[in-house]
């Protein structure tokens, strides 16, 4: 089982409140996807799987993460910390980088209106596991 997740928080340079919650690999041709964007409180479901761009040879190079058929989330994270976890039993193993940083980027909430943002906390991680 591999996944990918990421969240932030923040403001949007024009002031909005804005979280991003991110994910991706489990549920890919599923049909369900567990994305959305919060802006001032109001919720926007990405019901499209996301498209996630980062090298797991080099986690702390930046990760991008965006839409795949619309413009509703362009994101990048650039890292300042990488939590590396790795344990093996067996047969039975995991393995995480989980990276700390900002995220920078543009989103459009269900509004309409395109925001961007900087400076953004949060965090992003690929997760392997044999289970």
């Amino acid at each position: 089982m591999t996944w990918n997740w990421g969240a932030g928080s923040g403001r949007a340079t024009d002031g909005s409140v804005v979280g991003l919650q991110l994910g991706g690999k489990w549920t890919e041709g599923t049909g369900a996807t567990e994305n959305a964007l919060c802006i001032d409180g109001r919720l926007t479901k990405l019901s499209e799987e996301l498209l996630w761009e980062y090298d797991w040879g080099a986690p702390m190079a930046p990760w991008r993460v965006r839409t795949r058929a619309s413009d509703a989330l362009d994101a990048t994270l650039t890292p300042r910390f990488d939590r590396h976890a790795r344990s093996s039993l067996g047969p039975l193993s995991t393995e995480c980088h989980q990276v700390f940083g900002t995220w920078a980027g543009t989103l459009r909430g269900d509004d309409g209106v395109l925001r961007r943002f900087d400076a953004v906390l949060g965090f992003a991680e690929e997760a392997r596991n044999r289970w």
